[in-house]
């Protein structure tokens, strides 16, 4: 009886080293493996959100050192045994925080001990995992991907049709127990898209393939404004459309292009795509075909759209707003303050508005103010040349009149 006691005491404390579980966090794994295995570990992280980094004591006996961040949630990884001896692996929670937002520190470990195989197993060998997760062939149906494929480079690109829509990714797995998404018809547009290819191998572990395929455009319109190279944008898709503006469409070298209008301002708005593909909204004269960047800025709650303006009574200057360069004026004596003009898009009011550069605050700006103050100084200042020029007249009879009467003295 007494036997049997201690078998199961040892038991139940055999279970418990394998097992390390404290507190927030655990770590979970097999005591005793053979050479050329995997070693599965289980790191159990419910409740914590983080960086943890897992170590092995001894790369040449464990090899698979790594780091993972873990979001309330548990995770297996492999460590590959490469020799006979003993290693302890290691998770420290190196940059961790509770779902309270509390900073957690600590660390788990487990010993592991590595074994040659004998023709009786361990009764604790893990089961081996593949962790391939190469694509043995990659294609795009009709067409060639650049570079050629290698198992090892990740990143291709490839030229399709203009009017291409739909496209057939090929792909074929070197390990057949691996698992593929990403294959089969794929939709594009035009302009860049981007195709990825997902391997997930038998261990859990992925290799991402990735295909940047470019649809040219039919008839692409070519602009070119401050140096820089744009096409004129065709779809509506790609436009987005902002307060208080509707969709309408324009015509630009006979084509129906789709724009944004705003009744207010009566500014219509398309898209420019440049080289890397990126949409930006620049406004379009119907009548004169000239394209400027549109700069709307929001203050409190009024959107401004900053334009140029043709009057050259202040002296032209460049200053950022929310990083965008714009067209201001200099105020004279004045540093801290800057006048744009612009179009409020709500109201419809267009003219001069006063910018606070510290503040970044914005308000309309009433020049007819300071054209009073203007005239008032030029009045004020005309009369005090008229009145110097009075006195320097007088003065200057008076030093004649003096000479005059000297003279008939001495006489």
């Amino acid at each position: 009886m007494k036997r049997i006691k201690y078998l199961l005491i040892t038991l139940i404390l055999f279970t418990f080293t394998c097992m390390t579980r404290i507190n927030a966090f655990s770590i979970n794994a097999s005591n005793s493996v053979y050479v050329n295995s995997n070693v599965a570990v289980t790191i159990d992280a419910k409740g914590l959100i983080g960086k943890f980094n897992i170590t092995s004591s001894d790369e040449s006996i464990l090899a698979g050192s790594d780091s993972k961040w873990l979001e309330d949630e548990t995770i297996t990884m492999y460590f590959t045994a490469k020799s006979t001896g003993t290693a302890t692996i290691t998770i420290t929670a190196a940059d961790v925080s509770d779902a309270e937002g509390n900073e957690y520190t600590s660390s788990r470990s487990t010993t592991i001990n590595v074994v040659k195989k004998t023709s009786t197993p361990s009764i604790n060998v893990n089961p081996v995992y593949s962790k391939n997760n190469y694509l043995k062939g990659l294609s795009i149906d009709g067409y060639t991907l650049t570079p050629e494929f290698n198992k090892e480079t990740l990143e291709y690109t490839v030229e399709l049709e203009p009017g291409t829509e739909l496209v057939n990714i090929i792909a074929s797995l070197e390990d057949t127990s691996a698992s593929l998404k990403g294959t089969g018809e794929v939709n594009v547009s035009e302009g860049i898209n981007t195709l990825e290819v997902v391997v997930t191998a038998e261990n859990g572990n992925e290799r991402t393939y990735k295909i940047t395929a470019s649809v040219e455009e039919k008839d692409p319109i070519e602009v070119n404004l401050n140096n820089k190279n744009y096409r004129v944008v065709k779809k509506k898709e790609l436009i987005e459309l902002k307060e208080g503006y509707k969709e309408t469409t324009v015509k630009i070298n006979d084509f129906e292009i789709p724009a944004i209008y705003n009744e207010v301002t009566k500014v219509t708005l398309v898209g420019l795509k440049d080289e890397e593909g990126n949409v930006k909204l620049f406004s379009y004269d119907t009548k004169t075909g000239i394209y400027s960047e549109y700069k709307e800025f929001n203050f409190d709650l009024m959107n401004l759209y900053i334009h140029d303006t043709k009057d050259n009574k202040y002296k032209k200057a460049t200053i950022k707003i929310n990083d965008v360069e714009v067209t201001a004026y200099k105020l004279e004596g004045i540093d801290d303050y800057y006048l744009v003009y612009g179009t409020n898009t709500s109201t419809g009011y267009e003219g001069y508005y006063l910018y606070d550069t510290k503040e970044n605050s914005i308000q309309r700006y009433d020049t007819t103010l300071l054209d009073k103050v203007t005239e008032e100084k030029d009045k004020y200042l005309t009369m005090v040349i008229v009145l110097s020029c009075v006195c320097f007249l007088t003065m200057l009879f008076l030093l004649i009149e003096v000479n005059k009467y000297n003279k008939k003295a001495s006489n």
